[in-house]
């Protein structure tokens, strides 16, 4: 039985009270929570995304729940360094005597 990376999403979740926060963890995976923020950062199946929205913006403590662009920029920045030149040659260039 090998074991399969699975791809997660990560969800932004703005709370009324940080007393329900410890409630998110049947959710996904309960990776940061900002007291002063009053958010938490949630982590979730991909496969199941669209069904742990829903649950969690029937929850009453909860405000809103913003999907996280992370994993978008990753490939967006992986796609930049793969595609070009030695920007770090360029720099020593504009910077020599």
């Amino acid at each position: 039985m090998a074991f399969e990376i699975q791809p997660t999403e990560g969800l932004i979740v703005y709370l009324h009270s940080l007393k329900h926060s410890r409630n998110l963890r049947s959710f996904g995976r309960l990776y940061y929570v900002s007291k002063r923020m009053r958010y938490a950062l949630l982590y979730v199946n991909l496969t199941q995304e669209d069904e742990v929205i829903k649950k969690l913006t029937a929850q009453n403590y909860v405000k809103q729940v913003v999907p996280s662009h992370l994993n978008e920029l990753l490939s967006k920045v992986a796609d930049n360094d793969s595609n070009g030149q030695d920007d770090d040659d360029r720099f020593d260039e504009d910077f020599e005597n």
